[in-house]
């Protein structure tokens, strides 16, 4: 499996991806996904990886992205990164972990972080409401929404 950061290229395939998921909120407006998929890429305050296999083709189907935002935090003297999505195929759960190193590498690439937060969206992931694959990458539930992650940056 290769994870590498994605660009404006990109934006298609994530959006096809999107949409195969059962219940997408985006089916009723894929140019709209498009085009903020677009908007994400080109963003310097936020990041998007994504997983493809080993060897693939530029073209090929993507097994999962994760989309992290960073804010700056000038009295902490350091940023709080926030994964917006985390996503896989389903039948892809070991691309979680892929995925997350290497927002901690970008994260220690970025300097002093002073926390990664986890969004939770059990409505496109329905099969991960138990949080146990979170739970097993070292996020820990801070309030009814959020998941934070207890690693060691």
């Amino acid at each position: 499996m290769q994870i590498r950061l994605a660009n404006r290229k990109d934006s298609l395939k994530l959006t096809e991806l999107c949409l195969a998921w059962e219940g997408a909120p985006a089916v009723h407006n894929p140019e709209l996904l498009e085009e903020l998929w677009f908007q994400t890429l080109t963003d310097d305050d936020s990041s998007v990886y994504i997983a493809q296999q080993d060897g693939a083709a530029s073209d090929s189907p993507l097994l999962g992205f994760v989309h992290v935002t960073y804010q700056a935090r000038p009295a902490r003297l350091g940023w709080r990164a926030t994964i917006e999505e985390l996503h896989t195929q389903s039948g892809a759960p070991e691309v979680y972990p892929a995925l997350l190193e290497a927002v901690v590498a970008e994260c220690r690439r970025r300097g002093d972080v002073i926390a990664l937060y986890l969004i939770t969206q059990p409505d496109l992931e329905p099969g991960l409401s138990s949080h146990q694959v979170y739970q097993d990458l070292g996020f820990r539930k801070r309030g009814r929404d959020v998941l934070i992650w207890t690693g060691e940056l």
